[in-house]
């Protein structure tokens, strides 16, 4: 059991939000943060788990007693980031939450299909959220790291051909996709296979790039994209 414990912890958890009733559809649900992210998109949220290795994480014995208490309570966890798939030993923290009796989502920016196929075939997720940051020719720039593109297309057929619920989602703000971009990405989206698609509308709170930041918060979302993407998409929001 000691054994178990310390092999949970090799993935860095670096916070905990305990209630959430917008991350994981129809669920009510914790979200535990881990630490780390390979890319640098500028519209980050959540920069601090991109660049904490975990250093200060927190244990497993405090995430499996913060979660048995709200057995009952909260029908289900998310595990965000950070990037989380980048953790070799994802699958067994996943287990161990499993084990307690937890609906699980991820929250993925795509980057590791290997591990996505790992965790659906061993059916660790109940739903997996993905970023669809830009479309293909736009990839590199958005994060800021080579050959992501072709991974994230990977990973988007992964999700699609597991049964595994799902949802793609793009953060739009007009400094980083113009509305030609964006709809490239919704048809991108639809044309990979994905049904179940959002637009998030950038918010600056947490975010560090400056120029953003002054930008400020995105309200609007181009009306010919949403019309076109509600034609296209099973189910459609704007967020």
């Amino acid at each position: 059991m000691e054994t178990q414990s310390i092999v949970a912890c090799d993935v860095p958890v670096v916070g905990i939000n305990p209630l959430t009733t917008i991350d994981y559809p129809g669920k009510t649900a914790a979200v535990l943060f881990t630490g780390g992210c390979p890319w640098n998109c500028r519209y980050c949220h959540n920069p601090s788990c991109r660049d904490n290795t975990g250093s200060n994480g927190l244990t497993w014995e405090h995430i499996e007693s913060f979660l048995v208490q709200r057995v009952g309570f909260l029908d289900g966890v998310v595990v965000s980031g950070g990037e989380p798939t980048i953790h070799a030993n994802l699958p067994v923290l996943l287990d161990r939450i499993r084990g307690i009796g937890y609906s699980i989502a991820l929250h993925t920016n795509g980057c590791n299909p290997e591990m996505l196929q790992v965790l659906t075939r061993k059916g660790l997720v109940d739903y997996v959220a993905m970023d669809v940051k830009a479309p293909p020719y736009l990839y590199e720039h958005v994060t800021r790291f080579s050959n992501t593109g072709v991974r994230v297309a990977r990973s988007m057929s992964v999700i699609l051909e597991s049964g595994v619920g799902y949802e793609f989602r793009t953060t739009y703000h007009p400094r980083i996709l113009d509305d030609y971009n964006l709809m490239d990405t919704v048809r991108a989206v639809y044309n990979a296979g994905g049904r179940r698609y959002y637009i998030q509308r950038f918010r600056k709170m947490g975010v560090s790039d400056e120029e953003l930041v002054r930008y400020g918060d995105i309200f609007d979302v181009p009306g010919d994209i949403i019309e076109e993407a509600r034609k296209l998409f099973d189910v459609f929001g704007i967020r």
